[in-house]
């Protein structure tokens, strides 16, 4: 795995983050472009196929704020899968600011934030070396009651990635979410470690230690990887 450079860990984590929310909502419906981001040299990303390219810090700002204006040129010579790729963005934002509760927006921004994960406890150096005890994992999560709606996996090499299909393995931890309004408040603004559980608002089971320390991680993401405007 190829290490990223600090500065370039958090807009990385934004784009992979984007592809995450698009691959999961392709799972219900099709219908959005493959975002799958690159990174290009001299601080630069491209999100989608061809014709969207940001800069890093533009990137994070059309997160934040819904504008950003991307590079010209890739937009002019691509501008047919730029423009498809700008309204899978916007479709994406809309899951961040529907006030309806429905399972299938819920594992969107989940996937999008254990994608985010995924790169900090891979590139992050606070993180990298916390799981070194753990050498191949599966850490499940869900609502109580439904079926698994993401998994965090680390591998053999040591890799994390994260995903929504079934993976027909036993977790090695899972964490379930008493509603989905937990999840959903869970997702966007995190968990109390020591509250949650004890007030029953989260479920876990497995290696705890090791949800422990993905918690951390977790924590981290999201006060760094900047959301949606909500």
């Amino acid at each position: 795995m190829t290490r990223l450079s600090p500065e370039r860990i958090v807009p990385w984590a934004a784009a992979r983050s984007i592809f995450g929310a698009s691959d999961a909502m392709n799972g219900f419906s099709g219908k959005l472009p493959e975002l799958v981001p690159e990174l290009l040299p001299d601080g630069y990303i491209a999100v989608g196929r061809k014709g969207l390219v940001f800069k890093d810090s533009s990137l994070l700002r059309a997160i934040e704020t819904g504008f950003s204006m991307p590079e010209f040129f890739p937009l002019i010579k691509h501008p047919f899968t730029a423009f498809n790729a700008i309204v899978a963005l916007k479709k994406i934002s809309r899951c961040y600011e529907r006030h309806s509760l429905r399972e299938n927006d819920l594992a969107v921004l989940l996937r999008a934030g254990l994608e985010a994960l995924a790169v900090f406890a891979n590139h992050h150096p606070m993180a990298r070396d916390l799981f070194s005890e753990f050498p191949e994992e599966l850490v499940v999560f869900g609502v109580k009651g439904s079926s698994p709606l993401g998994w965090l996996r680390r591998s053999s090499r040591g890799d994390f990635s994260a995903g929504n299909s079934v993976l027909g393995k036993k977790p090695s931890v899972s964490l379930s979410f008493s509603s989905l309004e937990v999840g959903f408040d869970a997702v966007k603004h995190g968990i109390d470690p020591l509250g949650a559980p004890a007030m029953g608002d989260v479920q876990i089971r497995g290696k705890v230690h090791l949800m422990d320390k993905i918690g951390y991680v977790s924590r981290m993401t999201l006060k760094e990887v900047p959301m949606p405007m909500q």
